[in-house]
Parts: C-alpha cells; sequence; structure tokens
C-alpha cells in the first residue's frame, strides 16, 4: 500500500511539474504579446499603426482568456463538480449554429462544409457540451489545414440507436502511432502551434460523460489524407 501511494504521489508531481512548465509557457506567450503591442500602442500617432496593435491585442486576449477557460473547464469535467442539462434538440441547427460560428476562423483558401443526411433530427443532449465537443474538433480541424477543405456531418444508425458525428479535413493528418496519444493532456504534434493541447482531452471527457466514445480514424491507411474524428 504504501509503495502504490509513494508512486501515486510521484505520479501526480509529475502531473503537477508538466503542467506548471505547460502553463508557463503558454501564458507567456500572449501576455508578452499584449505587453509589447500595449507599448508600441500608446506610443504610436499612426492611426493605421494603432488599428494594427489593438487587433494584435484583442487576439491575443482571446488567446489567453482561451487557455483559462480550457483549463477550468478540464478541472470541472474531471472533478465531476457539474451535470448535463439534457435536453430534446435538433442536432441539423445546433450543427450549422457551430459551423458558422467557426466559418470565420478557417484561412483564405480553406472551405467549410456541413451536409447532414436529413433537414431535422432531434436528439437527446446537452447543446452546450455537444457544440463545445465539436467546436473543438473544427477549431483542430482548421488550425491544420492550410489549403483544401474542413467536412462537419453526421450519420444515423437507427439499428444500434447511434448518431456519429464526423469531423474530417485534408490537412496534415495525425500519425497512426499518435492515434490515442494526442488525447492525453497537454500532447501536440506542433508545439509551434498556439495552444494548450487540452482540446481533445476536454472533447474525451465529455464523449465519456455523453456515453459516446471519441476516436481518430485510421481506417483509410496511412496514405490518407488529413485527418477523421468520430463522435
Amino acid at each position: 500500500m504504501l509503495v502504490k501511494a509513494r508512486y501515486k504521489a510521484e505520479a501526480s508531481d509529475r502531473l503537477k511539474s508538466a503542467f506548471l512548465a505547460n502553463m508557463s509557457h503558454e501564458i507567456r506567450t500572449p501576455l508578452n504579446a499584449i505587453v509589447g503591442f500595449s507599448s508600441l500602442l500608446a506610443s504610436t500617432e499612426d492611426v493605421a499603426e494603432k488599428e494594427l496593435y489593438s487587433s494584435l491585442i484583442s487576439h491575443n486576449n482571446e488567446l489567453l482568456l482561451n487557455l483559462i477557460n480550457d483549463v477550468l473547464d478540464l478541472s470541472r469535467l474531471e472533478s465531476g463538480n457539474y451535470s448535463f442539462t439534457i435536453k430534446e434538440w435538433d442536432i441539423v441547427v445546433l450543427c450549422r449554429e457551430v459551423a458558422a460560428f467557426m466559418e470565420n476562423k478557417a484561412r483564405s483558401g480553406v472551405k467549410l462544409n456541413s451536409v447532414f443526411p436529413v433537414d431535422s433530427f432531434l436528439l437527446n443532449t446537452d447543446r452546450f457540451r455537444l457544440q463545445q465537443l465539436l467546436g473543438h474538433l473544427l477549431s483542430n480541424a482548421l488550425k491544420f489545414t492550410p489549403t483544401g477543405e474542413v467536412n462537419l456531418s453526421f450519420e444515423i444508425d437507427r439499428e444500434n440507436n447511434t448518431v456519429r458525428f464526423i469531423v474530417s479535413d485534408t490537412g496534415c493528418g495525425v500519425p497512426e502511432e499518435m492515434a490515442e496519444k494526442i488525447f492525453e493532456r497537454f500532447e501536440k504534434l506542433d508545439d509551434f502551434k498556439q495552444g494548450t493541447g487540452l482540446g481533445l482531452t476536454i472533447c474525451r471527457n465529455i464523449a465519456d460523460r455523453f456515453g459516446g466514445s471519441l476516436y481518430l480514424d485510421t481506417s483509410s491507411g496511412k496514405e490518407a489524407r488529413g485527418a477523421c474524428f468520430v463522435f
């Protein structure tokens, strides 16, 4: 028992150290930008420069807020200190709302498609958490897709009483050996991409709370382009 307790304490310390190291880096990046551009904003009289610096400050404020929200949200999810509000929602409407919100995050040359098999489908779900999960998946897809398209769709399997939500893209893809590892906390495919590496962990937690599953579909093989996530 004492040995197990010691290993558990050591594992906890390692996680805490990893958390602090990651948070230190991720928080410092937008903070430095906010401080730096705020100083430049105060010292310039050029209208175009003022607009540029204001835009950059606003962008980094958003990054910092998203980071803090992700950390707090993951903490709530893992502690179980909240409940889902399950009601009947039209998932076609919910998916279109998410797609419309994410559309302005798409780069020039990237098309966000949302194609559904029916015009309306009622599902008992938590609207906020479902949209949060799909939003994270779409955000990831758009981040790693410089050209091409990102697709949001769902399939209805009436025989198994199941709905499968699918987010696919034509981006850089995910190595097959990373198919499970990317769902771990702070795991990032590209350390130079902005983000905490918490998005997919949050998505997996939400999927588990729904009683569902979330995975990277690798059935197309290594030659397939892009990534395909299924919830």
